[in-house]
């Protein structure tokens, strides 16, 4: 069974409320001022709209170079959107690097290039109350800073499986949860890895939290367009998927992997 930390995207659209019907006293000039009006509205709406959207509506492409394995101009792209707080991402996570040289192989062989999208998605879906999600995004958003990204994104998932998922500890949505992250946890991994001493200021004074909310913004956004509602989500090629579950092994990271170029394929 497929297991992800999942939201409702479901919402609510605007609606005018019905207005009642003009009086005989509503002269033609009355009603030619609220037309105009609304026009001007309009316009002014999809101006603003227009003018706010970013330039590169493709999120399909690379966001990222520091944050990818593989050859940058592989045929095939493999987009993984995660949080670092979520156990389902960290298991994929996890194989991946335990089995890195036949995962580097695989990608190779495949021409395949594979890039790591971290978010604070539970954080901003309200899934996370106690703000971990965001303080370990801009951790490794401040490691990436440091052009040290796959060094520090790989020991975090490291360290929160020996301190805290081998042990039960976080390890699904129905686990005990983790209560005891504070930012010396996520400087003391920027300690094993060694980055130099700009790394706790960048996350004490959350150099990096726009960068987070950024990516989170665009990952969801992606997400949306392909009816991904999870974490962790995918998309390769033509093939989009949600959720990977903590009992299976690394043979299942190929199985993702083949399944997108098998579709794109088709």
């Amino acid at each position: 069974m497929n297991s992800s930390i999942k939201t409702d995207f479901s919402g609510s659209d605007f609606s005018d409320p019905k207005s009642p019907a003009a009086g005989s006293t509503n002269s033609l000039l009355g009603r030619l001022v609220r037309f105009s009006v609304i026009f001007i509205i309009v316009i002014l709406f999809l101006s603003i709209a227009l003018t706010s959207a970013p330039k590169n509506q493709d999120l399909s492409g690379i966001r990222d170079e520091r944050t990818i394995l593989g050859n940058k101009k592989a045929k095939n792209h493999y987009i993984m959107m995660t949080d670092i707080m979520c156990p389902y991402c960290d298991v994929f996570s996890r194989l991946a690097m335990e089995n890195q040289e036949k995962f580097d192989k695989y990608l190779k062989d495949h021409d395949i290039v594979f890039e790591v999208r971290v978010t604070d998605f539970l954080y901003e879906n309200n899934m996370d109350k106690r703000g971990f999600s965001r303080m370990g995004a801009e951790a490794i958003a401040c490691a990436t800073d440091q052009n040290r990204f796959w060094d520090y994104y790989h020991q975090a998932i490291r360290r929160l499986w020996q301190d805290y998922h081998s042990k039960g500890i976080g390890s699904s949505k129905n686990a005990p949860a983790i209560k005891d992250l504070t930012p010396a946890y996520w400087e003391s991994i920027a300690s094993d890895v060694k980055l130099d001493n700009s790394f706790k200021s960048c996350l004490s004074e959350h150099k990096m939290l726009e960068t987070v909310k950024q990516n989170t913004a665009d990952a969801t956004t992606l997400m949306l367009r392909h009816n991904l509602g999870g974490m962790p989500s995918f998309k390769f090629n033509n093939f989009t998927s949600s959720g990977f579950d903590t009992n299976w092994d690394y043979s299942y990271v190929e199985r993702y992997l083949a399944a997108g170029l098998d579709k794109n394929l088709k």
